[in-house]
């Protein structure tokens, strides 16, 4: 009897091999109910580590110490009984396949104890209190590509509801900034689509094509001290044009610095400057502050070119230039104009305010420069 059985199955497959073959298209499984149209993950967690060292082996002091950087303790954790919550989809974007996470909320705070150059504490330094509306979400999309075809592309929409604050604190005082994307002006303008960030493994490292973005907003509210505001910054507008990158190169022989950096900032790329003195609040703009803008373009390409990076076990963190190299230092023109002062609920409907005037700013930095950053 199975035996009968297993020939009327095998007869009715062979007779149609096209229907017990075929997979499901698309149309036929969203007809299927509770079909998933992607991942959705869902965790809190609560991770602690006691300390990260980063040791520059090549980065002897003229006493023949060697620097190091560390951090410690770190905790990384979500808020209780508040998840971070991504959405997982592949699809189709502009006519690129396109791995899609969506970000609803990230309730994910930042702490580092200490962060130290050979042993001396900067301080502190944290992160957290994120904020986004109900409806919104960061949008992240990781395309195959690169700069070269043979890396990996990202795209980052960051909508203009979403807040988070940053601290640093160093002997039990805390400096404390709120990082926003909303426009004051326009509840519908603000946020933040940086696309084509590109990152590629070339003959001379690791080449980071810099995003382009044609406007936006960041603004830097109530940096303050405790609870006492010192003022606010904003970058309005933001233009960056395609071409910019950062190449992060390998050390050339042994011996030598082990990290040396290129980066292009394409000539064209703009962004609104706006310093604003008093406390932002739910009532800004309003006339209690008061705002200074201009607009900073570039006339030429802002060039970085061979600035290296050690960690010195004498001199601390140290930024300089390979001096054997004459074209390398940082090189620059710059044009700010439309400077103006205003009050900052007049901004929105002065007509063609009196600028104080335009700097057109050409600045070299020789190679000869550089930068040293030590604990104390």
């Amino acid at each position: 009897m199975a035996s009968k059985c297993c020939l009327i199955l095998a007869t009715m497959m062979a007779g149609t091999p096209a229907l017990a073959l075929e997979a499901l298209d698309e149309s036929s499984l969203s007809e299927v109910t509770g079909q998933a149209q992607g991942l959705r993950y869902t965790s809190e967690y609560d991770a602690r580590i006691d300390s990260i060292s980063y040791i520059d082996d090549d980065g002897l002091g003229a006493d023949g110490t060697v620097g190091s950087i560390s951090m410690s303790p770190i905790r990384v954790y979500t808020q209780t009984n508040r998840p971070v919550q991504v959405d997982l989809e592949v699809k189709d974007v502009g006519g690129r396949k396109a791995l899609v996470f969506t970000n609803r909320d990230l309730p994910v705070e930042v702490e580092i104890g200490s962060i130290a150059i050979n042993q001396y504490s900067l301080g502190g330094f944290g992160q957290g209190n994120f904020q986004m509306a109900d409806g919104d979400a960061m949008v992240t999309y990781l395309y195959a590509g690169g700069f070269d075809g043979n890396g990996l592309t990202l795209d980052l929409d960051i909508p203009n509801s979403m807040s988070y604050e940053t601290y640093i604190e160093d002997d039990g005082t805390r400096f404390t900034t709120t990082v926003d994307f909303s426009d004051p002006r326009d509840a519908n303008g603000g946020g933040l689509f940086l696309k084509d960030i590109t990152f590629d493994l070339v003959g001379e490292g690791l080449r980071m094509g810099l995003p382009t973005t044609t406007g936006g907003n960041i603004n830097f509210y109530n940096a303050r001290v405790g609870d006492d505001v010192l003022n606010s910054a904003a970058l309005r507008n933001i233009v960056l044009t395609p071409g910019g990158y950062l190449l992060i190169k390998n050390a050339r022989g042994a011996g030598e610095y082990g990290l040396e950096f290129d980066t292009v900032l394409k000539q064209g790329s703009q962004f609104d400057y706006v310093y604003i003195a008093g406390e932002v609040d739910g009532t800004y703009p309003n006339p209690n502050v008061f705002e200074m803008s201009a607009n900073i373009s570039l006339l030429s390409d802002f060039s970085v070119k061979g600035m290296r990076m050690n960690v010195d076990g004498q001199r601390g963190l140290v930024f300089d230039f390979d001096n054997t190299d004459a074209a390398s230092g940082v090189s620059a023109n710059m044009l700010m104009q439309d400077v103006t002062l205003q009050r900052s609920d007049k901004v929105a409907a002065a007509v063609n305010p009196v600028s104080i005037g335009t700097m057109d700013i050409q600045m070299n930095l020789t190679n000869n420069s550089y930068l040293q950053v030590e604990g104390h």
